[in-house]
Formats: structure tokens, C-alpha cells, sequence
């Protein structure tokens, strides 16, 4: 089982924290379009052109480490390189091979991956 104890930029969620998260988010969908428990969300995710929690999370990371990469601050950038790791690995999942990727191509790169799975 993947490890959620991940950063969403600053805020750190362990897998009991993601899954009540995940849940919540999923669960507003059933809500609003009146599905059962049973039913997945991704079609009408994908419909609502909005992201599963953890591809959010995840676009959430990527840009703003981006960010931190980008900026012409000497400490944001040695911030950067500690970080740098993490933003391969989880670039890696959506093909996204370089942290100077624009924001539109990790976007798209995330959404594509998601619309994979739908």
C-alpha cells in the first residue's frame, strides 16, 4: 500500500488523514449528484473537469515546487534542491521529467494521467 503521509506544500496528511480527506472529498460528489456509497466519482470528477484528491494534492506539490525553483531568492532556491528528489519522484508518476516543466504541462500531464483511470 502507497504511503500518504505526504505534504500538500505545507501540510502534512498520514493515511489516516489522507483517507479522511479522500472520503470527504468523494463523498460531496455522491452528495451533490445524488449517488450511492458504492458508486465511483471519477466519471463525474472527470464531468466536473475536477481532480481526485490525491492528483490534486499532488499538482498542489509540483508547482509549488516549481515555484520554489523559479524564484531568483537565493533561499527559496537551496530550498529548492532539498526538494528536488521529491518533485522527480512524484513527476515520475505523470511523466513530467523536468522541474522547469511549464505550469500548463504539469497540469496537463496530471489530468491526462487521471483521465487514464476514468
Amino acid at each position: 500500500m502507497q504511503s500518504y503521509d505526504t505534504i500538500c506544500e505545507t501540510l502534512t496528511l498520514n493515511d489516516q488523514s489522507f483517507n479522511r480527506v479522500n472520503v470527504a472529498w468523494n463523498n460531496s460528489f455522491r452528495r451533490i449528484f445524488s449517488r450511492f456509497y458504492r458508486e465511483s466519482v471519477k466519471p463525474l470528477q472527470y464531468f466536473c473537469q475536477t481532480l481526485p484528491i490525491l492528483y490534486f494534492i499532488h499538482q498542489r506539490k509540483l508547482l509549488f515546487w516549481r515555484k520554489l525553483a523559479m524564484h531568483n531568492n537565493n533561499f527559496l532556491l537551496s530550498l529548492s534542491r532539498l526538494v528536488q528528489n521529491w518533485f522527480y519522484a512524484i513527476g515520475s508518476e505523470y511523466d513530467i521529467t523536468t522541474i522547469s516543466a511549464s505550469v500548463g504541462q504539469i497540469k496537463s500531464a496530471i489530468w491526462a494521467k487521471f483521465t487514464q483511470t476514468v
